[in-house]
């Protein structure tokens, strides 16, 4: 196996083991690979948009998505599930694929077009889709870094990451939202949407298909969370006017961000459904299209959260983040 991944027993977590390619041709030692001419720099690609199909195959493109040169998946590698004695681990069957979000090589989602902004959230959903068609992929990631302290690569993009296991982020929540749900018969997550609503002390915008506001028990200062207001538990369900009204959104958070505090580093993460093809236990998930909702969290300087004995730690309450992300837009605690 090119790598594989192992469960702690103790935990139940999982650990991704793998050696890192070396001399992997580092993009630092010349132009940028995702830049337009350089197409030839990347692997073959996977997927692109292009305006005209008058361009030659690999020019013309809006987005674009190639595999990663050093993967944490692989397509290519058979599933293999084995005990070692009281111990599990699995091949690292998947895809590692990188979204090149624009032939621009300045562009941030601030200064973007809306209309690129949703060109980059249809393919995450094209990607999502035909990953989840493999009934080896559990499960299926994708985040995107700004400004991340010592990147060799400045270009907007994107990655995704499909995995033969549900990553223990997602299960937590997953576990979560079943618990709640079972208690309530609701679910969490639009239960969360009305209370921030009707407080407005933590509402940073309420749009008419989503709602973005600081958590209540926020990671990091001026961490981000986005929920759609109608429920749904798959990303890949999301209808055209909702991914319209989410590329305004992020681009008008993104603004909100350089204003209030001065363009930080970010990471947003899209967490969705895992692949309800798929199932390791019977009965696996059964209530999740009820109790659980797809949303993206965005967490500012992920590189200085800080954690004690497991513990997130922050130094800000969030309705005072709140507070200034909404004066930096002028906002009022809109309602929407």
């Amino acid at each position: 196996m090119r790598g594989e991944l192992r469960k702690d027993p103790a935990t139940g977590k999982w650990v991704l083991v793998r050696p890192r390619v070396r001399n992997n041709g580092d993009f630092d030692q010349g132009p940028c690979p995702f830049c337009p001419g350089n197409e030839h720099l990347t692997p073959p690609e996977i997927a692109a948009y292009r305006a005209s199909t008058g361009h030659p195959p690999r020019a013309g493109w809006d987005v674009r998505v190639v595999p990663e040169r050093d993967p944490y998946f692989v397509i290519e590698e058979d599933l293999v599930r084995e005990g070692i004695g009281m111990f599990d681990r699995i091949s690292t069957r998947g895809a590692s694929e990188i979204v090149v979000e624009s032939p621009d090589h300045g562009m941030t989602l601030e200064s973007a077009d809306e209309a690129q902004i949703e060109r980059v959230l249809w393919m995450y959903r094209d990607r999502v889709k035909d990953l989840k068609r493999d009934l080896q992929i559990r499960n299926v990631v994708v985040t995107r870094r700004h400004g991340k302290p010592g990147s060799l690569i400045r270009h907007p993009y994107s990655r995704i990451l499909a995995a033969p296991i549900v990553f223990d982020d997602l299960r937590t929540e997953l576990t979560q939202a079943r618990e709640y749900f079972a208690y309530k018969r609701r679910c969490v997550f639009c239960d969360t949407i009305r209370e921030e609503a009707a407080t407005g002390d933590r509402l940073i915008q309420l749009t008419p298909h989503f709602a973005a506001f600081v958590p209540y028990a926020a990671r990091v200062p001026f961490e981000l969370r986005v929920l759609p207001r109608r429920h749904a538990s798959a990303f890949e369900e999301i209808a055209p006017d909702e991914v319209g009204d989410l590329a305004r959104l992020l681009k008008s958070l993104c603004g909100l961000l350089v204003k209030g505090i001065g363009d930080p580093s970010y990471r947003i993460t899209l967490h969705t459904a895992p692949n309800l093809a798929v199932k390791i236990v019977q009965g696996e998930w059964d209530t999740i299209e009820r109790d659980y909702h797809w949303h993206l969290e965005i967490l500012v300087y992920p590189e200085r959260a800080m954690w004690v004995a497991g513990i997130a730690v922050t130094e800000m309450l969030p309705e005072e983040a709140a507070r200034i992300l909404r004066e930096a837009g002028s906002l009022d605690q809109p309602r929407g």
